[in-house]
């Protein structure tokens, strides 16, 4: 069992320009680095490099949060407002890019409903990802913004499969459950059916189950979008869960990913038109999968873009052979059952008396998930590439860990 530990940092900004033109937001807003919910694909366990502390258990167990994000937001929307351009010149905000703005830290600090405060007094497009029916907590203020969006991000509905890959996540049911009670709350909400993990997730009949659920739900669009595998640690991290877990697919995972953050466009494109036809058949509105750009390199050598066709015949095709991983959903009647009573949490942390001693402080509660990293103190961030951010250092009278809570 591994403690979680809760570092209080200052933030000069929180509200972050998105310079990657893939993007369909201008700026995001993530009030925690590092997540609990611990996916083994999560591409944000490469942004911990940038603070100093590694991608592996630590990016589960050592939680950055902004203590100042509501305030900092308050006072770049202020100036924002007094500009040129005004808040239109803000554009669209993506809430939850790097990290769950809702996980489990939020029950209790409360920085992503202090950020939802800030603007309503200052309203801009927003759209917030997530995994956790935490989000209903704060249909109030939902309610008062021009939310475009609610992504809640669900890959699939085996219960088997959501445990190997985000062990400290809600579970599919309580997920399905939040995208209805948004969508009857009058919240535009869909599935961010991501990432899909070939061989795993994309089986025929398990798209079919989770695009007939999403629709039996409400949801109104879903975006379906693969695995990206782009930084050495997510790499490092992902192949071990395929180890420990599949590893009758770790051949076929090293040919897919070998030359390219993406699997191939001859493996990626059948799936892709099968899923549009399972939208079309039940009504729901599709969002592509985003269009990756090109390295530096590639681009100004000519070549093609990462994940695009090789013009080589792919030796690993789209057709996942019956009883494989992905090719069925066994066990999520028994997934949605078990997880009812610990709030949709599975694992040790999500047991029903460690949720409560969260929620009110008063006690501990434990998570298990691998291995340990080493974290290195008094971390400030650098910034990255889709978010730049300066980080303040810690208060003289603000010990490292402020919050320590063993999950």
């Amino acid at each position: 069992m591994n403690p979680v530990r809760y570092e209080k940092i200052t933030a000069k900004q929180v509200l972050n320009p998105v310079k990657t033109p893939a993007m369909p937001f201008e700026h995001s807003i993530n009030p925690y680095r590092g997540c609990q919910h611990g996916c083994s694909f999560c591409y944000a366990r490469a942004m911990h490099a940038f603070l100093g502390l590694n991608g592996d258990d630590t990016f589960q167990t050592n939680i950055l949060m902004k203590e100042n994000a509501p305030e900092a937001l308050r006072e770049q929307l202020r100036k924002a407002a007094r500009s040129r351009k005004g808040l239109a010149g803000i554009g669209r905000v993506a809430t939850g890019t790097a990290t769950d703005p809702y996980q489990q830290a939020e029950g209790r600090a409360k920085l992503t409903r202090g950020c939802l405060e800030a603007l309503t007094e200052y309203p801009v497009p927003l759209t917030i990802t997530t995994r956790s029916p935490l989000i209903l907590r704060d249909l109030d203020l939902l309610r008062k913004l021009p939310v475009y969006a609610v992504n809640i991000s669900l890959n699939t509905l085996n219960r088997t499969t959501w445990r190997n890959f985000e062990p400290g996540a809600p579970s599919p049911a309580k997920r399905l459950e939040t995208v209805r009670a948004l969508t009857d709350a009058g919240i535009p909400t869909g599935i961010f059916m991501a990432p899909m993990l070939p061989y795993i997730t994309d089986g025929r009949d398990e798209l079919e189950e989770l695009i007939a659920a999403a629709a039996e739900h409400g949801a109104q669009f879903v975006m379906a979008s693969y695995l990206r595998l782009s930084a050495s640690d997510v790499k490092v991290w992902f192949f071990e869960t395929i180890r420990r877990h599949y590893p009758q697919l770790v051949g076929k995972y090293a040919s897919l990913y070998a030359a390219s953050a993406y699997a191939p466009r001859e493996y990626r494109d059948p799936v892709r038109r099968y899923v549009d036809e399972l939208l079309e058949r039940h009504g729901l509105r599709d969002m592509d999968e985003e269009e990756e750009a090109p390295r530096p390199g590639e681009r100004a050598a000519g070549a093609a873009a990462a994940g695009r066709s090789s013009g080589k015949p792919l030796e690993i095709a789209w057709e996942p052979p019956a009883g494989s991983p992905g090719s069925a959903c066994g066990g999520c009647a028994e997934a949605g059952a078990g997880a009812a009573g610990n709030g949709g949490f599975t694992g040790p942390a999500g047991d029903s008396a460690g949720r409560r001693e969260f929620a009110d402080g008063s006690g501990t509660a434990r998570q298990g998930a691998g291995t340990p990293g080493a974290a290195q103190a008094g971390a400030t961030a650098t910034g990255t590439a889709a978010e730049a951010e300066t980080l303040l250092p810690l208060a003289p009278d603000s010990p490292p860990a402020q919050l320590v809570f063993s999950f």
